[in-house]
């Protein structure tokens, strides 16, 4: 598609728009070949409310912007700092409604009468963003807003903080927990072409705004949320250092979080915004719906090669805070393949590898490691002492080893492995429930393996990441359900990956 046709489709589609406005009463104010230049002034409702709408330059493929100029301007969580109307969230604009005309100005009326009510049913958007400008600063090849991290939001609300300056991907994080107020002295120190010296950290502090009916815009009002800490803010902003203002606010029971780069300069004081979030509370939310009945559990992962290193990686990923992985192996070059861990750690236990992938996403909850299991005894007292074992190794040695333990025991464990070189998913819930048979090995076919590399082992798989990473999944999804309560089949799951073709 040559960049005419694009410029051709766009026309149709403004067109047909176009002419639905205009049979609809509005009139045709500004046209150009860019859809950005595109305006109509037209009335809806009972009342003939006069409405102003404008294309952008995403249009079709973003709304217009529609403006009603004589409704009184004051600050509402519905209409953006130009007061453009918010008309539709970002979920609900899949369908490109606003191409729909009629359905465009009812959307408008439906505000209309909601803004008149009182916005009884209202939905917490938290966009605060929306009503300021952003701070763009550039780093590496980009430009873009930087994001600021913090652990949890306890730990630093009310207090001043430092902050190291923003790394090479646009983000930053505190640089030391709570403090007084920062010593003023003189001028900062700069460059010899006067450029305040990067690496000097940052000023800030955490202010919790509260509940917010309105969005909270102008510098007054900024700087009376500093409360005990405005005359201290003050001072470090007429020396020329920045101060950051990282809030909390709510919207309705809903929290939300932003961060603004104070500067004053000639008098003027700047407020542009910044990202903020909390990775703990933020990392939680999206760890899936069981989260708050595996949080607590218990889980021993055998093996942390390939499968292992997935299942281990997923299981943390998804809230289980107690878990721990066993294994006395080392990452080698080939192993990256199908590991989850990255080429820093070669040569680190497979066991630190997984714990350090996991470290750097959440430093907190750690993962456990022990060494591999190869003793009866350490079996049994594995599998009484955890609420789930899954065995990762692929091992039949450490499986008839779990099988025994678990006859002794009485207590169940998962075997998530992938058999014949990719070729079928097995997660073995061992013992089955209610007494249900084992799950099938029919169907493997033979494969000659012919690549070794040094020692005395096997000779080298074949089986796909693809395998591997399927395969895990199938694992962790079945841990999951079984340590939430939930149904899983009773012999666990058998899923055909890469047959082997003639």
């Amino acid at each position: 598609m040559t960049d005419s046709d694009v410029d051709s489709h766009v026309e149709v589609v403004l067109r047909c728009f176009d002419e639905d406005l205009n049979r609809a009463g509005f009139r045709t104010v500004s046209t150009s070949d860019a859809p950005g230049e595109w305006k109509w002034v037209g009335k809806v409702g009972l009342n003939d409310e006069r409405v102003e709408i404008k294309l952008t330059d995403q249009f079709p493929y973003g709304p217009p912007d529609v403006v009603l100029p004589d409704r009184p301007s004051e600050m509402s969580w519905h209409r953006s700092a130009g007061g453009v109307l918010c008309l539709w969230d970002r979920h609900s604009m899949g369908d490109l409604p606003w191409l729909e005309v009629p359905a465009l100005l009812d959307r408008v009326l439906v505000w209309i009468e909601h803004d008149e009510n009182g916005w009884m049913d209202d939905e917490p958007a938290l966009d605060l963003e929306a009503y300021h400008q952003p701070y763009w600063m550039s780093w590496g090849q980009r430009i873009g807003v930087p994001l600021f991290v913090i652990d949890e939001w306890p730990a630093l609300a009310g207090y001043w903080f430092r902050a190291a300056r923003p790394n090479q991907y646009g983000s930053f994080s505190v640089a030391g927990g709570r403090r007084s107020a920062p010593p003023v002295g003189g001028k900062p120190k700069t460059r010899q072409r006067g450029r305040q010296r990067s690496h000097q950290p940052l000023n800030g502090i955490a202010v919790d705004l509260g509940e917010m009916t309105v969005p909270l815009v102008n510098s007054a009002d900024l700087l009376a949320a500093l409360g005990q800490h405005r005359a201290s803010a003050e001072k470090v902003l007429a020396v020329g250092w920045p101060v950051l203002l990282v809030c909390r606010y709510t919207r309705l029971g809903a929290v939300g979080l932003i961060g603004f780069w104070i500067t004053r300069s000639g008098g003027e004081l700047k407020q542009p915004y910044f990202e903020v979030a909390e990775r703990f509370a933020s990392q939680r939310r999206r760890a899936g719906p069981q989260v708050s009945k595996v949080e607590d559990r218990t889980v021993s992962v055998i093996g942390a090669g390939s499968v292992g290193s997935y299942v281990a990686d997923m299981l943390h990923r998804s809230g289980v805070r107690h878990l721990r992985i066993h294994d006395d192996d080392h990452l080698k070059p080939g192993n990256l393949v199908r590991h989850a861990a990255p080429s820093c750690y070669t040569g680190a236990l497979k066991t630190d590898a997984v714990r350090g992938v996991a470290a750097d996403r959440a430093p907190i909850p750690q993962i456990g490691q022990g060494g591999a299991i190869k003793k009866l005894v350490d079996a049994i007292v594995l599998l009484r002492e955890r609420d789930l074992v899954v065995d990762c190794t692929g091992d039949r040695l450490t499986w008839q080893l779990l099988l025994a333990a678990s006859r002794l025991t009485g207590r169940r464990f998962l075997r998530v492995a992938v058999e014949g070189h990719g070729q079928y998913a097995r997660v073995d819930v061992c013992p089955p429930f209610d007494g249900f048979d084992n799950l099938p090995s029919d169907g493997v076919r033979g494969m000659t393996l012919s690549e070794r590399e040094g020692g005395c082992g096997d000779p080298i798989s074949p089986t796909p990441p693809i395998a591997v990473i399927e395969t895990a999944a199938i694992g962790a999804r079945t841990a999951i359900r079984m340590l939430a309560g939930e149904p899983v089949p009773p012999a666990g799951e058998r899923r055909e990956l890469f047959p082997v073709v003639p």
